[in-house]
């Protein structure tokens, strides 16, 4: 008997909205407030959320996966959001955390700069004393003060490291050689991320994706010594649609070839603006409150781990119960690869779902503080939310069917004529004038019955005739959703 038989049954079911019910009262309790008080899309303000605790835990754990390897915490996010959408408001409430520690370090470090540099004008000054006396000296005594010149070297006073964690608009070169100079963990962050997208922060695709896997980059230099990266780094870009239409138009055939995209955890969710009520009398921030504080505790013991190279990461490891079901999960996607799959022709997401996963459980865990390793319970939750996030990879990513293209050129080319100020149209005039792919039957019903469907347009016979009500009241308040019509291009 085949144990593999049906392992697809033991996936989630896709569609849905996003999940509610976890067990994680700490993290909950902060989303659920937050988005009372936002009013912004729940996926918006749990991504804000994850981006936090992604980039606080990735210095201090490391997941071993079900499977014995071993990962870096970190994760890729994306949030498709217009303006209004609050994108902001969500990132500064949960990176606050991230931002308060970071300016408490800041503080730090600007003291032992200081001192450094008083050391440092010293400790050059009797260089310069002792290289003058070697130049002068004979050469029997001038080998001494060369032996004091190069015990004093070796005194040199050692530059401080800044604890700069946070990186919203810079190039792949400057994020390496902070990763190299500062400290090795670091979270390219921005809510308005379409400069991010356009500039050259992702202009290195490997090495981007190579940070993701753990693995060390090395970064070759002209005009400079070369060096390595063992670092970790989260990224989280916050974008409008105009922003990544664009980038996806020039860039997108590279960047989803390279795997960029299926590390990514995105989203485009559903606008909550026309639904944003408020009441009166203030809003309280506890529970965002209480988060922002394990943040910090998260970021104080990931300072002390970075601050001692002989101390190894906490690698979070999984129940057995939690183990057998991550790998149900993994041979419930690989089996949907296949022709005919949930994720035939998606591969290269589907490879690292199981993986997303693994870090978004062994988060949960940490953040909560769960003892021992992590439950079945924590692993639930991140596989409800990772294949949400998969249903929105899937819908924004996947090419469209035959039908699906005809029906956005129809749509198209009907618009035209709602400008012009007509209502009705008979069929037969599209399979005349209308676009050339369109003037077969068999092209033009099923493109038709599409946008019947989407509520575009409306059918009526007489006399025989068919009919197309091009803008039928029922279309006023019903958009169509253009990104099931069209890749890369998402309705808000």
């Amino acid at each position: 008997m085949n144990l593999f038989n049906n392992v697809s049954g033991w996936l989630p079911v896709p569609g849905g909205a996003f999940p509610r019910s976890m067990a994680l009262p700490v993290i909950l309790a902060a989303i659920d407030e937050a988005e009372r008080n936002i009013k912004a899309p729940r996926a918006l303000v749990f991504s804000s959320a994850l981006t936090a605790i992604a980039t606080a835990a990735q210095g201090s754990i490391d997941v071993c996966k079900p499977n014995g390897q071993v990962v870096p915490a970190s994760l890729m996010l994306l949030t498709v959001a217009n303006s209004g959408e609050r994108k902001s408001t969500a990132e500064n409430v949960f990176m606050r955390g991230v931002r308060r520690f970071q300016e408490e370090m800041d503080v730090i470090y600007q003291t032992e700069l200081s001192d450094w540099s008083a050391r440092q004008a010293i400790w050059e000054v009797r260089r310069k004393d002792i290289l003058k006396k070697t130049l002068v000296l004979d050469q029997e005594e001038g080998d001494g003060a060369c032996k004091q010149l190069i015990e004093h070297q070796t005194r040199a006073p050692v530059k401080p490291r800044r604890f700069k964690l946070l990186y919203e608009d810079a190039t792949s070169e400057a994020l390496f050689l902070g990763l190299h100079q500062n400290i090795p963990v670091a979270g390219l962050i921005s809510s308005e991320g379409g400069g991010v997208l356009t500039g050259k922060a992702f202009n290195d695709l490997s090495k981007q994706n190579a940070l993701w896997s753990g693995d060390v980059i090395t970064v070759d230099r002209v005009s400079a010594e070369s060096y390595e990266v063992r670092g970790r780094l989260t990224v989280s870009l916050m974008v409008q649609e105009s922003s990544f239409v664009s980038y996806m138009e020039k860039h997108g055939e590279k960047s989803r070839g390279s795997g960029l995209w299926a590390r990514f955890l995105v989203c485009s969710p559903e606008s909550t603006q026309g639904t944003r009520f408020i009441a009166e009398g203030g809003a309280p921030w506890d529970c965002c409150e209480s988060f922002s504080e394990r943040i910090g505790e998260m970021l104080k013991n990931s300072v002390e781990s970075l601050s001692d190279s002989t101390r190894p990461k906490l690698v979070v490891r999984f129940s057995q119960a939690a183990t057998q079901r991550w790998v149900s999960i993994f041979n419930g996607v690989e089996s949907e690869i296949r022709p005919g799959g949930r994720y035939f022709g998606m591969g290269d997401h589907a490879s690292k779902l199981a993986d997303n996963i693994a870090r978004i459980a062994a988060l949960f865990h940490f953040f909560e503080k769960k003892n021992g390793d992590v439950a079945v319970e924590a692993l639930e939750a991140a596989i409800d939310v990772c294949f949400w996030y998969s249903n929105e990879f899937l819908r924004m990513f996947s090419s469209p069917t035959q039908e699906e293209a005809d029906a956005l050129e129809l749509d198209d080319w009907l618009q035209s004529r709602r400008e012009a100020g007509e209502r009705f149209l008979k069929k037969n005039l599209i399979l005349q004038k209308g676009p050339g792919q369109l003037r077969k039957v068999k092209r033009l019903d099923p493109a038709i019955e599409m946008l019947v469907t989407q509520g575009r347009i409306l059918l009526s016979k007489f006399e025989n005739v068919t009919y197309l009500d091009i803008f039928p009241e029922r279309s006023m308040s019903n958009v169509i959703t253009r990104s099931v019509l069209s890749p890369y291009k998402t309705s808000i």
